[in-house]
């Protein structure tokens, strides 16, 4: 009876542990960006993709929103009369498009490229060994720092005064029109301080991206800080390139 009763004890401590598991996996994104040394040591040791599940849902969250405020912002005129771009048939199409090219190469490419520069240019220095899987899941973490960055500016856009555009769909497809659109909002927009923190806040987001990135390979790779810094530099050079800032 006793041997039973332990057993059965064991298994809901297996249990209970396993599930606790899995709840600290699953808050990885968030402990990368506030303690990212010892987070980055763990994942180290045990590259944990249940938190890359986590990451996906912010991501998709955020980008959404993100996209969804801006296009509260934009006035068209349509049939004469100042119109929502929310209200116009050309909304759902613009939406999924956008949507889907920031996901597949503002997001997933990104992340791809500097994933693979880190990880190839990471090999050129003696250090601890690891698989380019497991590089790529602790490397995906990096991309917390993009969810914030897109959170930031949707707050931005939600706080922005609407622009009334004298064009009847979007985007603008003509020149003269895209010239009247850049126009407009360099002169409603620019000078306000909401929207040129947004714009700054890019900087530092790719900033802390470099900096996450060195901490990253530092601990992956049980290499020195100078090394890691090396590493960090040459590796975000492929995104840089090719997309500019995130």
């Amino acid at each position: 009876m006793s041997s039973k009763k332990t057993k059965a004890e064991e298994t809901a401590t297996e249990s209970q542990a396993t599930k606790s598991s899995t709840a600290m996996d699953l808050i990885l994104p968030f402990k990368v960006l506030v303690m990212p040394l010892g987070t980055f040591r763990q994942l180290a040791q045990r590259p944990a993709a249940k938190g890359l599940v986590t990451l996906a849902a912010l991501i998709l969250v955020v980008s959404a929103l993100g996209h969804y405020a801006f296009a509260t912002k934009i006035i068209l005129r349509v049939d004469g009369q100042l119109t929502s771009f929310l209200a116009t048939s050309g909304f759902a199409d613009w939406f999924t498009r956008t949507f889907a090219q920031t996901l597949s190469l503002y997001i997933l490419m990104y992340w791809f490229m500097f994933a693979l520069g880190l990880a190839l240019a990471g090999r050129s220095f003696k250090g601890r060994e690891t698989t380019l899987r497991n590089s790529f899941v602790i490397l995906g973490y990096l991309l917390s720092v993009l969810v914030v960055l897109y959170a930031v500016r949707a707050v931005m856009y939600l706080a922005l005064p609407s622009i009334p555009f004298e064009i009847s769909s979007w985007p603008p497809s003509e020149q003269v029109e895209i010239d009247n659109v850049v126009t407009l909002i360099s002169e409603i927009w620019r000078p306000l301080f909401i929207y040129q923190f947004g714009m700054y806040f890019s900087l530092v987001a790719f900033a802390w991206l470099v900096l996450l990135g060195g901490v990253a390979v530092k601990t992956m790779r049980e290499i020195s800080w100078a090394k890691a810094s090396i590493v960090t530099f040459v590796g975000f050079l492929f995104p840089v390139v090719l997309f500019g800032l995130p």
